[in-house]
């Protein structure tokens, strides 16, 4: 429970967000359904490298993987059940985010035998394609030169 609380922090849940064009021909619901699939698989380099590019520019690759790391969000178990059960235009205003509208995603998240969990997670377009942002706890965390559970950054951004 407390590593899914930590995911949902990690992707941007309970950030304000806005209506983005359609990008790629991904819809931004299976987007950021890859997204959390891929931070529970501990692929967190790919993972970054669909980041928007302002939020890339504030945290390097290297710290991002030490960061998602530390919090131990490579879960998964294969059996993990998706479900998204909502996709909005909403309007944003994010830090290093220049554009201000995205999808906000609701995405209902379980494990056989264990009680679900629903994120609100933000894809936001970019050059025709989805990426998807920091929560705000992350962002101010790393804005303090820390990952959200407070060690320390290591190398530049």
């Amino acid at each position: 429970m407390r590593r899914a609380l930590l995911l949902l922090v990690l992707v941007g849940a309970a950030l304000p967000a806005a209506a983005a064009s359609a990008a790629s021909s991904e819809s931004a619901g299976t987007f950021m359904t890859r997204v959390l699939r891929e931070e529970i698989h501990g692929q967190w380099g790919l993972q970054w490298s669909q980041l928007h590019p302002g939020h890339q520019r504030l945290i390097t690759k290297a710290q991002y993987v030490q960061c998602s790391r530390a919090m131990k969000t490579n879960f998964a178990t294969g059996q993990e059940i998706f479900r998204v059960l909502d996709v909005r235009n909403e309007k944003i205003a994010v830090e290093g985010v220049p554009q201000r509208t995205s999808k906000r995603v609701t995405i209902n998240f379980r494990q056989p035998g264990k009680s679900g969990l629903t994120y609100t997670v933000h894809a936001v377009s970019v050059g025709g394609r989805w990426t998807w942002i920091l929560g705000g706890r992350f962002l101010t965390a790393v804005s303090h030169g820390q990952c959200l559970d407070g060690t320390p950054l290591r190398g530049g951004a």
